[in-house]
């Protein structure tokens, strides 16, 4: 248990975690205090956007906060024009739920509808007639602040780090990769299970690597919005690449850990060239060259294999050719 622990602790960056819950205090109070003496009676919604849009994710504070004005806005329209329309109240938010929700969709943030619009126009479905126009721009106006305070913080307290983040992430993606590649060759070797048995991790490892290549393009983004971090774009871009590699292993990793596990292959040639593999995926991913395994890798795959075992060798000399071709670009 005690084991455990330390592991999940191992996995996330605390003092991050902790500043971002400062970050998201500073936020929220200096927009309500800021709406009062604007004359706001009671700003809820200032206060809550900086909640919101500084999520935790390293690089989407600020589309989040953007994301949320332009889902006000139109919320509050939708929610006006349907308040002054004469019909029955649930035929009322019937509609204007199936409006807002097809609107958050085209407006998504993040990839994930954008809920700020069948909300804000509730809200106004659900202020009287006498004070929806009253409301609906208080709504706005606060919101805007809010956001405003959440870009201008996440930006320059403690701004998004996305060096540090694919940092954590492309070690994560590391050790998944060079564990799964010596529990492949652990099999090779005794004719072992622990492929098979583990199978569901090697493709959630997969997955996530590719995930991980996904959110290059965040990572980039949110430094245009970061002043703080600009000078890391080449750091960036030199962990990108290297992510991008991780990942391309993987593909070809999962599917040599898929023949594995279907196959009774035992060979102590392959298991050798899978640990060379393995060892070259650590050098490459932690910046050092792996010339040298992947050298001894092709002169044990160069070696004839026979019935089942070639399966495996042809899958495993694909891996070896994309690895040097990614190396190569």
């Amino acid at each position: 248990m005690t084991a455990r622990l330390r592991s999940l602790l191992a996995e996330r960056d605390l003092v991050v975690e902790v500043r971002l819950a400062l970050k998201m205090t500073l936020g929220g109070t200096v927009a309500w205090w800021l709406a009062v003496e604007l004359g706001a009676q009671r700003p809820i919604f200032a206060a809550l956007v900086p909640l919101v849009a500084m999520n935790g994710d390293p690089f989407a504070a600020v589309s989040v906060s953007i994301g949320r004005i332009v889902g006000v806005f139109a919320g509050v329209g939708l929610g006006i024009a349907f308040a002054h329309v004469a019909m029955g109240s649930t035929l009322r938010v019937a509609i204007v739920l199936l409006l807002g929700t097809l609107a958050s969709v085209a407006l998504k943030i993040g990839g994930r509808p954008n809920l700020e619009v069948p909300i804000a126009a509730l809200f106004m479905l659900a202020t009287s007639i006498k004070l929806v126009n009253q409301f609906g721009v208080q709504r706005i106006w606060e919101t805007a602040i809010g956001a405003g305070l959440a870009i201008v913080i996440s930006a320059l307290v403690w701004p998004p780090h996305p060096a540090r983040e694919l940092e954590r992430q492309l070690d994560r993606l590391r050790r998944e990769l060079v564990g799964d590649l010596l529990t492949i060759a652990d099999d090779l070797a005794t004719g072992g299970d622990e492929t098979a048995v583990h199978m569901d991790e090697v493709r959630a490892h997969s997955l996530d690597a590719v995930r991980e290549v996904f959110a290059l393009a965040d990572a980039r983004r949110a430094l245009r919005w970061s002043p703080l971090r600009r000078r890391d774009a080449e750091r960036v871009d030199e962990l990108g690449a290297r992510i991008s590699l991780g990942a391309r292993i993987y593909r070809h990793a999962r599917a040599v850990a898929r023949d594995v596990a279907d196959l009774p292959v035992r060979s102590a040639t392959l298991a050798a060239a899978v640990r060379d593999l393995a060892d070259a995926a650590d050098r490459a991913l932690t910046g050092s060259d792996p010339s040298a395994q992947l050298d001894r890798s092709a002169a044990a795959l160069a070696e004839p294999a026979h019935g089942e075992a070639e399966i495996v060798a042809a899958q495993l000399r694909q891996l070896l050719a994309d690895f040097r071709a990614m190396r190569r670009s």
